[in-house]
């Protein structure tokens, strides 16, 4: 192994590079501070350098396939420019401190890690996974609609800003040519062989060559990365690497999360997601995210709202006004009606004892009993109806709380309306306000906006000021976005 002496030195007066973040098979990744620019460079960047020597000497065909994969790498990148795509910034060849030739691109630095080390230790709620799923899907559609399948997505290769708010799906190196793995080769593909479609790598394919010869017969689709997402997504969701599922579909979810109300619908995505046929998946990521959102939004409109302590008494929340009238029919118990022993008419009544005289106590039972069956009856009468004032009573504090929680949160809502805040991070604007309305524009991170109208959390914005130049002059500059994304200015 032969690896570029590059640290402590000045690449192309412009880059001190600092240390190096890692090493893959032909490539190796360092961080750098950047001392000289015109204003279109952040204070640091990452130094993606091609080391074909990195493995020993190469032959010369497979050499000159990793440099014309690297090019193919710059060239993806510029043509697939996307907020949750990382940025290329720059590109060249030169020497390093003992003579040796390299290729090296300049790219985004994103400090915030990977997402396989952010849900490595703890699986990620599934709100928290949907949040990152939904810029991932919308940034490989941006790819897939110029014409490039990415062929890599995995955890480690979703790269996370400082403020862990936006996800951007990072290596493209093998994403132009129909080649199985420059990073981490082609032999010893472990971390890869989880994620990577079937059609990627192919049984009795050992070597990089064999690779790009059955990628000159095949045609590959979005499919392949659809495959690669469902297996990110399984990590996502557990925290572990889906190895019992390589090469095969997922068909089960471990006990952990398999009791959660989304896990089944959840599960039903993930298997037709990752069918050995790829005609058999979703054949796009718009479909997959979409099925994938879905399946988790009719598990939260089915989960019951628990009342009391309990947890087998379920009541629904009522709609505000209807439970008022609700309230107002049943302020007053109704009658319970319970048995009494009848009585016979006919019996004649028994006269009074006199003084002295014997009675027969055999006569006096009936009514002993008569007397123990009333009281019993009264008692269970009144038990039931305290219970059924103090339901009603329960429901009428579950009401009021629930009501003026709504109001508050109105107010607040209401509140802010006519404010100027700043969008903490790239928030999606949307026709209306939910997640489920479809995207109509871009409030970029630093953007001001003007509160124009509220409703729960998500508030309608008009753009004031983009926090950076428009990448779709088109895009709408109002709509409803998520408040929790912004803040005053």
């Amino acid at each position: 192994m032969s690896e570029l002496k590059l640290e402590n030195c000045r690449l192309d007066d412009r880059f001190d590079i600092l240390e190096c973040l890692g090493r893959g098979s032909y490539a190796e990744i360092f961080v750098a501070r950047v001392v000289r620019t015109n204003g279109d460079l952040p204070p640091k960047v990452v130094i993606k350098a091609l080391n074909t020597h990195l493995q020993g000497e190469p032959d010369p065909e497979l050499e000159r396939t990793l440099i014309e994969n690297f090019r193919n790498e710059a060239e993806a990148l510029d043509r697939v420019r996307h907020p949750n795509i990382i940025s290329r910034l720059g590109h060249g060849v030169a020497l390093d401190l003992e003579g040796h030739l390299f290729h090296y691109l300049v790219l985004e630095y994103l400090p915030g890690g990977d997402l396989a080390k952010l849900c490595n230790k703890r699986p990620l709620p599934i709100e928290d996974a949907l949040f990152y799923l939904e810029q991932i899907c919308r940034g490989l559609a941006h790819a897939h609609s110029r014409g490039v399948i990415h062929r890599d997505i995995k955890p480690h290769n979703l790269l996370l800003t400082e403020d862990r708010r936006t996800v951007k799906i990072a290596d493209f190196g093998v994403a132009k040519i129909k080649l199985i793995e420059m990073q981490e080769g082609a032999i010893t593909k472990v971390g890869t062989e989880i994620y990577a479609a079937p059609e990627h790598n192919p049984n009795g394919e050992t070597t990089l060559l064999d690779a790009l010869a059955r990628a000159n017969r095949d045609h590959l689709t979005p499919a392949a990365d659809v495959y690669s997402l469902a297996k990110t997504t399984f990590m996502l969701i557990t925290g572990r690497a889906p190895r019992e599922f390589s090469r095969r579909p997922i068909t089960k979810l471990p006990e952990n999360i398999a009791d959660e109300a989304w896990a089944a619908d959840v599960l039903r995505v993930l298997e037709r997601a990752t069918q050995t046929d790829p005609g058999e998946r979703y054949q796009s990521v718009t479909e997959f995210w979409q099925e994938l959102q879905a399946a988790v939004r009719m598990a939260d409109e089915n989960a019951p709202t628990r009342l009391l302590a309990d947890e087998r008494t379920v009541i629904a929340a009522p709609a505000l006004d209807e439970g008022e009238k609700e309230l107002k029919r049943y302020a007053h118990p109704s009658r319970i009606v319970v048995p009494v022993a009848a009585q016979t008419s006919s019996r004649p009544q028994r006269v009074q004892a006199l003084a002295g005289a014997q009675v027969d106590e055999t006569d006096l039972q009936p009514i002993g009993r008569n007397l123990r069956r009333r009281v019993l009856n009264w008692t269970i009468s009144l038990l039931f109806s305290a219970l059924f004032v103090a339901l009603l009573f329960a429901t009428h504090s579950y009401v009021s709380q629930w009501r003026q929680a709504r109001l508050a949160a109105g107010a607040e809502s209401r509140s802010s309306i006519g404010q100027e805040l700043v969008a903490t991070t790239d928030i999606n604007l949307r026709s209306g306000p939910g997640a489920s309305y479809p995207r109509v524009g871009l409030a970029e991170r630093g953007s001001l906006v003007r509160v124009l109208d509220a409703k729960n959390n998500w508030v309608e914005v008009i753009i004031l000021q983009h926090g950076r130049p428009k990448e779709d002059p088109t895009s709408a500059d109002r709509g409803w976005v998520n408040g929790n994304y912004l803040q005053p200015k």
